[in-house]
């Protein structure tokens, strides 16, 4: 990789790929990207970096890459390495700052390709064709040119790159056709005519429906070379015979003269091996021929069951081109055809990393192989990682929703059927993230079965009746949650600071709604500001949230509602400090208890609130049990209150006696401790619901109050009821990533690593918050359980979320050799601590 790995990190930087680290991506396809290349480039990608060099030397007769690819290509590359600063369509679009010394080079002369002389513009489009930028090429070249002016080298060349370019964007159409005319209908000895007329018969042999005339066209392509024979050196002759040789060889594939086909690929073969290249750019040039030599050896050998030749081939073509997909793809398929499932399972797994063409193939074939292997976990999670790759691809749909379904799982079945529909106007519904928890993006209709999916839709429909619930839901997810969704989703659009910067294209009535409330959010009274605030902070807009409301201390406020909004602002605070360097603690809402217009309510819930606060922050048991006493005196005052409802009174005190058990937990009292969570659970199991909302709080508090009873189980060795609750609280919501955690540790606990990390992958898919703690402790787990392939392609999949958890890069260097990439697993961990030792060095200075 390079002493500039984490420097090339940066141009990723919160990026996440859909299957494939964006940094390995990047470094396998660089070319396509910045122009420049790295140890891990594929062979077929360095013909930009060729291209460059060639127009330098402006050398338009000199050889080139032979193999090009289609416009689409670019467009996946993106799209899976989600690096969309790199999105162009030509040169000049490219950020500056992102391009390489050879990009910039050719972005200015593609910026002034009007002037350019015929050497310089036709060496321009055969840069733009290696590129992949083709809609480029169009625009250097926009017409065909004149068939007579064509009879010129330099303006044929020029004439190839558009015919090039157009089958690469449109295929065999009319416009392709026309535009090979002035090459092939009166050719003259040039290495361009032979080329393109050996091209043409190429494209009618592969793509036409009539292949009559393939064979005429590959004679006139022999005829012209020959009369080139005192014109081309030694070099060039035996590259373009090798050439030709590939386009005679696939037309006698497709006779079925497999003997007359392999004959002619063995002389070109030992040609080939026999010639040395003049120079680095020539070297190139014939790295490229062999790697094409060996593909089409390698193919034919696959159609004649000559496995023999196919496993030569494969080695020497991963000997030449290790980060090549199609020979990864090829090697798995092999051995998948000869039973060894593991290996093929390592093989796929290789592939689809390296991406982006066949990326949800791969990860499909690689499902299979896991299921052969009893590991079915791991090939849902497999499928599930294909259908993100490819959401449109019906093979991948309907691999997922059979999978969702032989599981019991219906919901997700119909969030998959629901992600995989195409919607023109609203492009991002065909996203999997979306469809679970559109509510975080923009408001829109989260589909997933979870809990908490649709905490903003609630927040949002309470603020437009204008009546807050007095008994809320407890759960604070954490100010990541957001951010983390956006970038897993790939949807960077909606990573905004402020709601009203989110693109018109991507809002929903409801969040134009919310912006129309911002605009008047100022002349708000502190009961309504509260009411909008709170949807800002689910939405994930802490920093919003604390700018909009300013700090006031209690001895300025006034109102109750002012109390209110001032002690949830403190503990907005205080979770958006959590995991920083300074804490901030929620100071002001002790002062606003004591305030004479604090309402009963309110100082039970900041009570209840604080005893939770000091256990976790300061651990003082006085200090806890001194609010814990607060709260049972606002708590003796709000059941006798005949404003609240027996729902409300139940839910109240059920989450009192669960916070405050922290109070005898730190003084380790646990018979005190076991008689609040008695309490606090016979009061959840005994709540009167009525109507949805009340059924999600029930669920919630009972939820939660059984996983803190686990908690209490686990401390005091009652494992086996630890593990009930624990299975109870998964039955109350299957969705939430933490449960399938405290599943895992349990397992743990009983000496299964291999169960365990299977509850871990299960975190890891339904994410966000926990997907790369999920890989990794996966992967931890394979790893012990003696699955190093599985444990590796955890690992690697932690770093594509995180690229900086250096845990997560440990594991994977210990493990790295599975899957062939124990080399690039060294190198990664070392310039990652070398890179954290730099900056820990750099603080202490």
């Amino acid at each position: 990789m390079g002493t500039g790995t984490v420097d090339r990190w940066q141009f990723s930087h919160g990026t996440v790929g859909v299957n494939a680290p964006s940094w390995l991506t990047f470094e396998v396809h660089r070319p396509y990207f910045d122009g420049a290349e790295s140890p891990l480039t594929v062979i077929q990608a360095r013909a930009a970096v060729l291209a460059a060099r060639r127009f330098e030397q402006r050398a338009p007769g000199a050889l080139r890459f032979g193999m090009t690819m289609p416009a689409s290509y670019r467009r996946l590359l993106v799209e899976e390495s989600r690096l969309h600063r790199y999105r162009a369509a030509d040169p000049a679009e490219l950020p500056t700052e992102l391009a390489s010394p050879a990009w910039r080079r050719m972005a200015d002369a593609y910026r002034q390709h009007a002037d350019l002389d015929p050497v310089d513009r036709t060496n321009l489009a055969h840069w733009l064709i290696a590129a992949c930028l083709l809609p480029a090429v169009l625009a250097v070249v926009p017409a065909d040119l004149d068939g007579d002016a064509c009879q010129d080298p330099v303006t044929a060349g020029l004439q190839s790159a558009r015919a090039v370019a157009l089958f690469g964007l449109e295929g065999l159409t009319d416009r392709t056709t026309a535009a090979y005319r002035p090459l092939i209908d009166q050719p003259v000895p040039t290495l361009t005519h032979v080329q393109s007329v050996a091209g043409w018969g190429y494209l009618l042999a592969r793509h036409g429906g009539d292949d009559s005339a393939v064979p005429h066209h590959l004679a006139l392509a022999r005829r012209l070379f020959a009369e080139l024979a005192g014109e081309v050196t030694g070099f060039q002759r035996t590259v373009t015979e090798a050439r030709l040789t590939l386009r005679e060889a696939m037309y006698a594939e497709r006779q079925r003269d497999f003997a007359g086909a392999a004959a002619r690929l063995t002389a070109a073969r030992q040609a080939v091996d026999e010639l040395t290249a003049p120079d680095r750019d020539d070297a190139l040039v014939l790295l490229e021929t062999r790697r094409r030599l060996i593909d089409r050896r390698l193919e034919m050998a696959v159609r004649t069951g000559d496995t023999e030749t196919e496993q030569h081939a494969l080695a020497e073509g991963l000997a030449i081109d290790p980060s090549c997909v199609k020979l990864r793809m090829q090697a798995a398929q092999a051995h998948q055809r000869a039973g060894r499932t593991e290996q093929a399972l390592a093989g796929y797994l290789h592939a689809a990393r390296l991406g982006p063409y066949g990326t949800g193939f791969a990860l499909l074939h690689a499902a299979e192989c896991a299921e052969l292997a009893g590991q079915g976990e791991f090939a849902r999670v497999l499928t599930e990682r294909a259908f993100r790759a490819a959401p449109r691809a019906s093979a991948t749909r309907d691999r997922l929703v059979e999978s969702c379904l032989a599981a019991g799982d219906e919901p997700l079945a119909e969030v998959v059927r629901l992600a995989a529909t195409r919607d023109p106007g609203r492009p991002y519904a065909n996203n999997w993230h979306y469809r679970m928890h559109a509510a975080y993006f923009n408001l829109g209709e989260s589909q997933s079965p979870g809990l908490y999916a649709r905490l903003p839709t609630l927040a949002f429909r309470f603020a437009e009746q204008g009546t807050p619930p007095r008994v809320n839901w407890q759960r604070l997810l954490p100010p990541a949650f957001r951010t983390n969704l956006i970038r897993e989703s790939g949807l960077t659009e909606f990573d905004v600071a402020h709601p009203a910067d989110l693109p018109a294209h991507l809002r929903t009535p409801a969040w134009d709604t919310l912006c129309g409330w911002l605009e008047k959010f100022a002349t708000y009274d502190a009961e309504r500001q509260h009411q909008v605030a709170v949807v800002l902070y689910r939405l994930g807009f802490i920093k919003l949230v604390k700018e909009l409301i300013p700090f006031t201390p209690a001895t300025e406020l006034r109102t109750a509602a002012e109390l209110r909004l001032h002690h949830w602002l403190d503990v907005v605070r205080w979770v958006g400090s959590v995991g920083r360097a300074t804490k901030v603690a929620p100071a002001n809402s002790r002062a606003i208890v004591e305030h004479p217009a604090c309402p009963t309510h309110l100082r039970f819930v900041i009570a209840v609130f604080s005893v939770i606060h000091e256990a976790r922050e300061t651990r003082s048991p006085e200090t806890a049990l001194a609010w814990r006493e607060t709260g049972e005196q606002a708590l003796a005052e709000l059941l006798t209150d005949p404003q609240y409802s027996p729902f409300e009174l139940m839910m109240m005190e059920s989450r009192f006696y669960r916070s405050v058990s922290y109070v005898p937990f730190l003084q380790q009292d646990t018979v005190r401790l076991a008689a609040d969570m008695d309490r606090a659970e016979e009061l959840a199991r005994a709540v009167p619901a009525v109507g949805e909302y009340q059924e999600f709080l029930r669920r919630e508090n009972l939820r939660a109050c059984v996983e803190s009873r686990s908690k209490e189980f686990y401390a005091f060795g009652d494992d086996e009821r630890a593990h009930r609750l624990v299975a109870e609280a998964l039955a109350l919501d299957p969705y939430e990533p933490k449960t399938h955690i405290e599943v895992a540790e349990g397992l743990l606990k009983d000496g299964r690593p291999e169960q365990a990390a299977h509850s871990y992958l299960r975190t890891a898919r339904l994410g966000p918050v926990s997907t790369a703690f999920g890989y990794a402790a996966a992967g931890d787990c394979f790893a012990r359980a003696g699955h190093p392939l599985l444990a590796e392609d955890c690992y690697l999949q932690a770093l594509r979320i995180d690229p900086y958890a250096v845990s997560a890069a440990r594991g994977w260097a210990a493990v790295g050799p599975a899957n062939g990439m124990g080399e690039l697993a060294a190198q990664y961990l070392a310039d990652l601590e070398a890179w954290g030792a730099a900056r820990r060095a750099a603080r202490t200075t």
